[in-house]
């Protein structure tokens, strides 16, 4: 088939979010215990410690949750566990079930302009108070697909990434975080609106026949995808919209009820590519992207 035409221009205006790093993804589980002891094995470090940290509701509440910290060079991962019934961690896990909940952005200016810029573009505040060192906006209903984290570029106290290669992830950076989209276009649209960054047109990937699979994949025969990086600050958010069911991508997005983030990209390291596909899923990974023949994998 031939490649898709390009997308109409999107016209690209600096917002308060232009110049903000992106620093973490928050992940939401119903019980932290096994889940640091599976971090910790994939990504060759010490279990990570579980503490509990309490955050601001809007009706001037608090929610209480329990949360472990995973150090990657250019990033980190921010588990949590809802301790309080109620706030956005726990309607997250009970709406969704375990998964993604937030993109974490670096602001360390003024919050509350950043909150109202963001309110003004269809986000919901779902966290934080005014004046408050963070906040939770949440775009999930959105072609963003995700909540948005406004807070410190600073890392919480953790330990530091390995500074070499450990298990299959650790010391490894983070490439691009990559999106299951319903509709890739309004999603382009819609991150320039927020962010402010460059166009990049869609492209169809692989630029001809059909999308490479693992052998024995329950996958549609004639998949592909339309596809894009936007860069925002050194790493890239990732667009993919399938082109066929099923798929990864569309299953990803029936459990997960529409757009949203499916995976972080990190690259291989000094570990080949059949070695790094054996041992993820002799710890338990399942094998669902990349033919036998791809440069990547999921």
């Amino acid at each position: 088939a031939a490649a898709p035409p390009a997308p109409p221009q999107v016209p690209s205006k600096p917002t308060l979010l232009t110049k903000a790093p992106l620093t973490h993804l928050g992940l939401v589980f119903a019980d932290l215990r096994p889940v640091v002891k599976g971090y910790a094995d994939i990504f060759g470090i010490p279990e990570p410690e579980i503490r509990r940290v309490s955050f601001d509701l809007p009706n001037g509440k608090k929610a209480e949750a329990k949360v472990a910290y995973v150090p990657l060079p250019n990033f980190y991962l921010e588990l949590l566990e809802p301790v309080t019934k109620s706030g956005p961690v726990h309607d997250h896990l009970k709406k969704y079930g375990l998964g993604i909940h937030h993109l974490g952005v670096g602001v360390d200016g003024n919050l509350d302009a950043v909150v109202a810029e963001l309110v003004s573009k269809d986000g919901k505040v779902t966290g934080g108070i005014k004046g408050g060192p963070q906040a939770f906006i949440d775009f999930r209903h959105t072609e963003i697909g995700a909540t948005l984290e406004i807070g410190p570029t600073a890392r919480p106290v953790m330990p530091a990434a390995p500074t070499t290669q450990t298990g299959l992830f650790g010391g490894q950076a983070i490439r691009h975080v990559g999106l299951a989209n319903l509709d890739i276009e309004a999603s382009l649209q819609k991150y320039i609106e927020v962010f402010g960054m460059p166009a990049v047109p869609v492209r169809r990937f692989p630029p001809e026949g059909w999308f490479p699979f693992p052998p024995g994949h329950k996958w549609s025969k004639t998949s592909y995808v339309l596809t894009n990086q936007l860069n925002q600050m050194g790493i890239n958010i990732e667009l993919i919209m399938s082109v066929a069911s099923p798929s990864p991508w569309t299953h990803h997005i029936q459990k997960q009820k529409g757009t949203s983030i499916m995976h972080i990209a990190v690259g291989m390291g000094k570990i080949p590519r059949d070695e790094w596909l054996r041992i993820g899923q002799q710890k338990g990974g399942k094998w669902t992207n990349g033919g036998a023949d791809s440069f990547f994998a999921y």
